[in-house]
């Protein structure tokens, strides 16, 4: 038997089989395990991203208050003081002068005042960085010592009779009133403008917080529904549990914020702006008191400083009474008398331009230098002394509501993390059975 083969050109080619898989790519994130997987991922890593934006924001604001209170606010009250003691200095200069035989107590407080100063001035420059600032503090640090050499020589002429001494303690003055005091106020009014804009930088409102927040429970809301309705049941004890945990922490972090912010508030309404104001009130006292000694010595300028010290005492008024008709104003018990301690002593001023009128400036020296109730330096001292006990409690007040408003926010940090992570491990307890129904 004979057995024909077919030719090679006749046999069927070989066919390889197909090598598409069985399922497409990314497959099971369609499937309802996917999905119960997917939604269990984007909650937890929402509630990190919880406690990642409200630690931020808190540590953020922590800092803002300690830098506030360990570097600006002290910087500020340095320049304020700066500010009342070269005002101090000027006008127990001035009133030293016309005494005659300077008394030890008014020379006393003139030294004090320029140490004070010296001290104030250091405290300032180590914590100043602007270089527009650090020349302004050298500024007054170089025309301080001008004027300290300028009183001295004033002082050694009048107790050696020359009339010339007069000429250099005006001249002092002027320097004083018209350089280095407008100098230490900018100096004042630039450092007391940071106390200010960083307080109200620890009371704005988290916006990114609330946003994540709020995109956690809607979409821990809208998941709860979509698994109620895959599953059949209404309620996953997980889910009930990670939201309790967020709300916790919404609450306890709320709080703490809102405390915060109502003790930064009160910082800057009450206490920085008492301690401005009443420290404007000290200096504006110290230069109408200078203006008051002045008259004395500069012979034929007597009507320029009247005129100054009445306009300074009318603006005292003014800005006490505003200030005493506050609602946000410290305990005003000690300024309770300062409206009329100033009455007082302007009606002394009176007496004593009614006496340089007709030239008898030993009477008038006497009611400016007198102790008597009707004279002039009983009514500034006690208002003098009122008004640094109002600087020392609005200080006290600004330091202790920023100290209230960081101590607040201790442990809400940690606090958030923790509740952060119990909201993601209850989720995944919450989906673990609903996967485990998968097989």
């Amino acid at each position: 038997m004979t057995v024909e083969l077919a030719h090679p050109s006749t046999e069927p080619l070989a066919s390889r089989s197909p090598t598409t898989p069985a399922h497409p790519r990314w497959w099971f994130l369609w499937t309802t395990p996917g999905r119960i997987l997917t939604i269990g991922m984007v909650l937890s890593a929402l509630a990190i991203s919880c406690a990642f934006a409200t630690s931020t924001s808190i540590n953020d604001r922590q800092q803002a208050l300690t830098t506030v209170l360990d570097h600006t606010e002290p910087l500020s009250f340095a320049a304020g003081q700066l500010y009342t003691r070269l005002s101090v200095a000027d006008a127990a200069a001035a009133t030293a002068f016309i005494a005659g035989t300077e008394p030890r107590d008014v020379r006393q407080r003139y030294e004090q005042a320029i140490t004070d100063a010296a001290v104030a001035l250091t405290r300032a420059s180590s914590g100043l960085t602007d270089e527009p600032l650090v020349q302004l503090l050298g500024r007054i640090n170089a025309r301080l010592a001008v004027y300290t050499g300028l009183v001295e020589t004033a002082r050694t002429n009048n107790r050696a009779g020359n009339p010339v001494g007069s000429s250099y303690l005006s001249e002092a003055s002027s320097l004083m009133q018209t350089q280095i005091l407008p100098d230490a106020q900018r100096l004042y009014q630039e450092t007391s403008a940071r106390v200010d804009e960083e307080t109200t930088a620890s009371t704005r409102i988290p916006n990114p917080v609330i946003l994540v927040v709020l995109a956690t429970l809607l979409f821990g809301a809208f998941a709860n529904r979509w698994l109620a309705r895959r599953t059949r049941r209404r309620v996953n004890i997980g889910f009930v549990a990670g939201g309790l945990a967020v709300l916790i922490m919404v609450v306890w972090v709320g709080t703490a914020l809102a405390i915060s912010t109502a003790d930064s508030r009160s910082a800057k309404g009450a206490g920085a702006e008492s301690l401005r104001t009443i420290t404007t009130l000290a200096i504006t006292a110290q230069q109408a008191r200078a203006d008051e000694t002045l008259a004395l010595i500069r012979r034929g300028d007597e009507n320029v400083r009247k005129q100054s010290y009445y306009q300074r005492i009318d603006m005292m008024q003014q800005e006490l009474s505003d200030y005493l008709g506050r609602d946000n104003s410290i305990d005003t018990t000690d300024l309770a008398n300062a409206e009329g301690l100033l009455t007082r002593w302007r009606a002394a001023d009176d007496r004593i331009n009614s006496y340089i009128a007709v030239g008898n400036y030993q009477a008038a020296t006497q009611v400016a230098l007198g102790t008597g109730e009707d004279d002039s330096t009983p009514a500034f001292d006690k208002l003098n002394d009122a008004l640094n006990k109002g600087i020392e409690e609005s200080r006290g007040q600004l330091r202790s509501d920023i100290m209230n408003a960081r101590r607040v926010l201790s442990g809400a940090t940690a606090g958030a993390a923790v509740l952060s992570v119990i909201a993601a491990i209850a989720v995944a307890l919450g989906l673990w059975p609903r996967l485990s129904e998968y097989r």
